[in-house]
């Protein structure tokens, strides 16, 4: 069992219950992983728009938090169970946040892309315009707040940079496009990271 769980399960909880809490945390994180590896194969396009650095920079920041993350799952042993219980409830939310916005946007561009495709407000882009994004941040979050790592904060604060710059490139480009009208209405509703929920409701009533 993940040595980190040892620590964080109060001494008169039976060990039965340790090794399928212990599992199931581990399974939701691996759950992320496989689903954001798929999306970046096979869900979200790399044009010639996407400078290939800024790409492969991405996946080895990206990489750097899988990889430390599942080590430290099994070797970090001073994590609290409360750190470990919001750890879970991030990934749950970012996991289901991530699969929400797959069924919504069928298809979109990879960062940094200079296409602009269609808009999507309705789900969880009514809550965000950015919810991919946002899932990201929150599972990397989960992450780096639970093992408190030097080399994990250094990969969030990258990431969570390039996906702000990302986003605000991406926005750059609509407001430039035939769309840029129908996206400053979208912009006044719906934050970019946080949702705004009176105005969600109200985009969404319209839908």
């Amino acid at each position: 069992m993940p040595a980190c769980i040892k620590a964080v399960i109060p001494f008169f909880w039976p060990m039965e219950f340790c090794c399928m809490f212990s599992l199931f945390v581990f399974s939701v994180y691996l759950l992320i992983v496989i689903s954001l590896l798929w999306g970046r194969l096979r869900f979200f396009k790399v044009n010639a728009g996407t400078p290939t650095l800024a790409a492969w920079m991405y996946d080895l920041a990206v990489a750097v938090q899988m990889i430390l993350t599942a080590y430290y799952f099994f070797s970090v042993t001073d994590v609290t169970k409360l750190m470990l219980g919001i750890c879970l409830l991030l990934y749950l939310f970012s996991l289901v946040l991530f699969w929400w916005a797959i069924f919504t946007a069928k298809s979109l561009d990879f960062a940094f892309s200079n296409h602009v495709g269609s808009i999507v407000t309705t789900g969880p882009f009514g809550l965000f315009r950015h919810p991919f994004y946002v899932s990201y941040i929150v599972a990397w979050s989960g992450s780096t707040l639970l093992f408190n790592t030097p080399l994990l904060w250094i990969t969030l604060i990258y990431l969570v940079a390039f996906y702000t710059l990302s986003a605000r490139k991406e926005e750059r480009l609509i407001l430039k496009s035939t769309q840029a009208e129908q996206y400053q209405h979208y912009q006044q509703h719906v934050g970019m990271f946080l949702p705004r929920i009176k105005k969600w409701k109200q985009l969404n009533s319209k839908h």
